[in-house]
């Protein structure tokens, strides 16, 4: 079989296996002021007559649809991850839309007390080292236990995000090293919540640097939880993320390096 028939065969397979993931962590419904109002009185996002709600996995989409509706436009932030770790069910209704019977406010980030939205950005150091590419990760304990996950942090006043993802990485891996940025790798959201139960929003930017100095000695920053920095193969790298929303991301930067589609290009998205 050629190549490209094997490539077919294949793609069937890949969004199975998205599907089996779910959606996104978050989900935006396209609603008015006023049907906020109600949801809030009732507890509950729902339709009548048993209707099902309908959600996207872009914001700006759910907000040309508000815009569309008779009323002041809003949208609401579900939060699926833990909506679905709860029971409620989400269909899939084409390549980005979902739909649920029935969501709580318990689950609607933006209709929580004390909500709030958080800009982070991050990064991913790559070395080509003899033996084949390398990405450098972080080992981090938490409350919740100890997990490998990316450099990241909160954007700081007159930064951008690539200024926040540079910074962090050198801050949290403990590194000196110069990184160019290869590319941007993508934006995620999901929700959380801080140490004192406050729902946030997170937007996080993610980069991919070049380092070639490698390897180099790390100075991991205990004070944020992390006690080491390793070095590991791409495929091991998307497996040791245990993150939800990561792993997606993960996986395409797996393919981009083992493929050899990684190109340099400075991000463009603040200019």
């Amino acid at each position: 079989m050629s190549e490209a028939g094997q490539e077919r065969r294949r793609r069937p397979r890949r969004r199975r296996q998205r599907d089996a993931l779910g959606p996104p962590d978050i989900l935006y419904h396209a609603t008015t002021e006023a049907r906020v109002d109600l949801v809030r009185a009732r507890g509950r996002l729902e339709l009548a007559g048993g209707r099902k709600i309908y959600l996207s996995h872009e914001e700006s989409h759910a907000w040309r649809v508000a815009h569309l509706l008779n009323g002041a436009p809003s949208v609401l932030y579900v939060d699926a991850s833990r909506a679905r770790r709860d029971g409620v069910s989400f269909e899939r209704n084409g390549p980005s839309m979902w739909k649920a019977q029935s969501i709580e406010v318990r689950h609607l980030l933006n209709l929580r007390q004390g909500f709030a939205e958080q800009v982070s950005a991050g990064g991913i150091p790559l070395w080509w080292s003899n033996e084949g590419p390398k990405l450098a990760l972080i080992r981090v304990t938490r409350r919740s236990g100890t997990t490998w996950e990316i450099a990241k942090g909160k954007m700081e006043l007159g930064e951008t995000p690539v200024d926040t993802a540079l910074r962090e990485v050198h801050e949290e891996m403990g590194m000196a090293a110069a990184l160019e940025v290869m590319r941007a790798l993508g934006v995620i959201r999901y929700g959380f919540h801080t140490p004192s139960g406050q729902p946030r929003l997170k937007t996080l930017h993610v980069y991919l640097f070049e380092i070639k100095e490698a390897p180099i000695r790390f100075e991991p920053s205990e004070r944020e939880g992390i006690r080491e920095v390793a070095w590991f193969t791409p495929d091991a790298a998307a497996r040791a993320v245990a993150h939800r929303s990561l792993k997606p991301l993960m996986a395409r930067l797996r393919d981009l390096v083992v493929e050899g589609r990684v190109v340099q290009e400075i991000a463009g998205e603040e200019e």
